[in-house]
């Protein structure tokens, strides 16, 4: 769905809008968590493209659910209308611009972030950085299963920093 001429959703389509934002940014890796709760989504732009079944939010986007905090560039919701009306989100990319996601022990930072939300996982790539506590570990190409809360590096050299103590 369009913006009509002033720039404005209509009322289909801002609920369309709400629906997808809410579910999109629910399911991210940091925002995998087995209480939903509400999500707070802020970005200097936001399009629906309904025919395409995705939302796109651009410039200076920041997401907040409970203690998890993600800022990207860009973010992009794909999603598959459901029978009862809704909508499902399958997939979630920042593009643009990096990605930071943000936990009460943890910090993820890299290029690009990518998430298969059926399937629950997710793939950071390019300059990755994870840092918790003193400890960092840097990468190409950071795979996290959300279900099994195993994350691997699998590509490039990995550097890991830490303090003994």
């Amino acid at each position: 769905m369009k913006p009509n001429r002033t720039g404005k959703l209509n009322k289909a389509g801002m609920s369309v809008a709400l629906i997808v934002m809410a579910a999109s940014l629910a399911a991210l890796p940091a925002y995998a968590q087995k209480k939903k709760s509400k999500v707070n989504i802020e970005s200097d732009q936001m399009e629906l493209f309904e025919s395409e079944n995705k939302a796109v939010f651009r410039g200076n986007v920041r997401a907040r659910q409970n203690n998890v905090r993600l800022n990207s560039t860009n973010l992009v919701a794909t999603f598959v209308k459901t029978k009862g009306g809704g909508t499902d989100v399958t997939w979630l990319e920042t593009k643009g611009g990096g990605v930071r996601i943000q936990t009460s022990s943890q910090t993820i930072t890299g290029d690009r972030m990518r998430m298969n939300v059926k399937a629950n996982t997710a793939v950071v790539t390019g300059n990755v950085t994870v840092i918790q506590g003193t400890s960092v570990v840097k990468g190409e190409r950071l795979n996290v299963n959300l279900n099994t809360n195993e994350s691997k590096f699998d590509k490039g050299r990995v550097k890991f920093s830490f303090d003994p103590d």
